[in-house]
């Protein structure tokens, strides 16, 4: 009788584990995408989910071996399988957390540049579906200067160190939850801010033309690079495709009237768009 009673017991542990094993797993599920709150909620959940499914389980062990009688074996046998499922669920508990944590790292991946570190076009339709619809914005497209030139006469392995230094230097851009950047064509670059201002979107495009805007060392070739940049501002509810639009249409703007400049996108075209670099930059 003792020993089908440590039987129940022991498998109603097994259960506790198993289901506490997958609350944490789905608690955990998409982690990465949830806003910061929500990953705080989450987090306090699974401790909480742990510390109960792990306190069940020592009570209900508790209650086994106290009902085993130490001169026969069900005593032993309480205590193999309390340990067992302790274990068990550890290891469980262990697994899952290297298996989100590669999971982690291949969304990491996927969501990265790997030429110039800075997030690629999948970390920005991630960006976009997790920005609120009436975040203030101000989108900057900037593009480099006969860089299909410098591919066709140098070769892409010298296009390929430009781009990785220009990434390099707009790394130090970069705000974590303000300022995000991305690469999203061969020489093209999106740095959206968030509540930022239009003044504070040009001193911002004025401090990335200066400094991408210089001579680059790249192992027997010395080349100066100057580059082109376009912005827009949100207005309203985010419209992603516009405002892609509005700045890259604002880029050609700016290229069209020289190196090293910036131009604004405004909807009225008697408003001269253009903003300019000093001239010891744009020559």
């Amino acid at each position: 009788m003792e020993e089908a009673r440590n039987y129940m017991l022991t498998i109603l542990s097994l259960l506790i584990g198993v289901v506490t094993v997958y609350s944490a797993y789905r608690l955990t599920r998409n982690f990465s995408r949830q806003q910061q709150r929500t990953r705080a909620v989450c987090s306090s959940l699974v401790v909480l989910v742990i510390s109960a499914g792990l306190g069940g389980m020592h009570l209900l062990g508790r209650r086994s071996l106290s009902g085993s009688a130490p001169e026969d074996g069900s005593l032993f046998m309480a205590l193999a399988l309390y340990l067992l499922t302790l274990a068990g669920i550890l290891y469980l508990f262990l697994r899952l957390r290297q298996l989100l944590g590669e999971r982690e790292q291949l969304k990491e991946l996927a969501y990265r540049d790997t030429l110039t570190g800075l997030l690629n076009k999948n970390g920005m339709d991630h960006f976009w579906d997790h920005c609120k619809a009436s975040e203030q914005l101000a989108v900057l497209y900037l593009d480099l200067n006969r860089f299909k030139s410098i591919n066709d006469t140098l070769g892409h392995h010298t296009g390929d160190l430009l781009l990785e230094a220009v990434g390099t230097s707009l790394q130090q851009f970069t705000r974590k939850g303000k300022r995000h950047i991305f690469r999203v064509g061969g020489d093209e670059f999106v740095i959206i801010a968030k509540r930022c201002s239009r003044k504070e979107a040009e001193q911002l495009a004025l401090k990335v033309l200066e400094y991408i805007t210089r001579n680059y060392k790249l192992e027997a070739q010395e080349l100066f690079v100057s580059a082109s940049v376009g912005i827009t501002m949100s207005q309203g509810r985010l419209n992603p495709k516009r405002l892609l639009q509005e700045a890259d249409t604002a880029m050609y703007n700016a290229k069209q009237l020289g190196s090293g400049r910036y131009a604004v996108y405004k909807q009225e075209s008697h408003v001269p768009p253009v903003k300019l670099v000093s001239s010891s930059r744009a020559q």
